[in-house]
């Protein structure tokens, strides 16, 4: 009589493979603060910020930031070292050579902040340091009408020991507005980054006989030149979704503007300062022939609104 073979691990043994299969899904959660981490190109290392200081209070715990500003510690240092929490592996040192002399005053620091926060809300850049090559091009407005007419590293080593795109940028998205000097309210409503390339087409008629979809792309490039500015085309602060329903914008719109204007147009827009340079065609850039004319990127986060926390 056959008996049925049955297995079992007495009968057939358990064997190595020498290999583990991992479970997705957990390894997935294990790897997601590093990949959350890695992915932005902000955080500032403790180790890259300088915590020195003309002198030590005796109680830590009671220090603000602007006794640290006072002590000669610069002013981004300083609010990262106090959202450390004062950490005790990071301890304030002093410096003998941060005499009063060599401290900046509070109105020069807020000079300095003032001039990150309008090169980021302008240009969706911090200003550069002494080293940098690639120098963007100074507002004359900050030089001519708020007197802030140093070179550039000035004011962001002022406040910063350490390459300021460490430095999220997005905190300019919870500035309020209310008690700003009317000079800037109006230099704001100019035009912020972001909205450059849009201007031409609310500023000039298209030339004639244009196909309907370079008049739809058009009408839409119009629509946004004279809409309220909105964080979610700022690229500081830019919606996924701009990407997604309408490509590149300033590639697309600086083919649009090749299709839409004429060029002694453009050469008008150039020399008036309203585009940086007439634009060159980037044939891969081609979303803009399916533009609709319906606004779909503005959103409703306006940024001369008062921000929700």
């Amino acid at each position: 009589m056959t008996s049925a073979f049955t297995a079992s691990v007495a009968v057939t043994g358990k064997p190595d493979f020498k290999k583990i299969d991992i479970d997705p899904v957990e390894i997935a959660k294990c790897l997601q603060v590093y990949l959350d981490s890695a992915s932005k190109l902000t955080g500032v290392s403790l180790d890259d910020i300088s915590t020195s200081v003309s002198d030590v209070p005796s109680d830590i715990s009671k220090i603000t930031l602007v006794d640290l500003l006072l002590k000669g510690m610069k002013l981004f240092d300083a609010l990262v070292w106090l959202s450390a929490d004062k950490p005790a592996t990071h301890p304030l040192k002093i410096d003998p050579t941060l005499t009063v002399e060599k401290i900046p005053s509070l109105s020069q620091v807020a000079d300095s902040v003032f001039y990150c926060y309008f090169m980021l809300i302008v240009q969706a850049r911090y200003p550069v340091s002494r080293n940098e090559k690639d120098k963007p091009r100074i507002p004359n407005f900050l030089k001519a009408i708020m007197g802030l007419d140093q070179e550039q590293h000035v004011y962001v080593e002022r406040i910063c020991s350490f390459e300021p795109q460490k430095f999220d940028p997005k905190w300019v998205r919870f500035v309020k507005f209310e008690k700003f000097g009317q000079e800037v309210l109006s230099r704001f409503g100019l035009g912020v980054a972001g909205y450059r390339n849009f201007g031409p087409f609310g500023l000039y008629q298209p030339k004639a006989g244009l196909a309907p979809e370079i008049l739809r792309a058009f009408e839409f490039a119009k629509k946004i030149a004279k809409s309220p500015a909105s964080w979610d085309i700022h690229p500081l602060t830019r919606s996924p979704d701009v990407l997604s329903k309408r490509g590149n914008l300033n590639k697309n719109l600086a083919n649009l503007m090749l299709d839409v204007f004429t060029a002694e147009q453009l050469k008008e827009m150039e020399k008036v300062k309203i585009i940086y340079k007439v634009p060159e065609r980037e044939p891969t850039h081609r979303n803009y022939m399916q533009w609709t004319a319906d606004d779909d990127i503005s959103g409703t986060s306006l940024i001369f609104s008062r921000p929700t926390i």
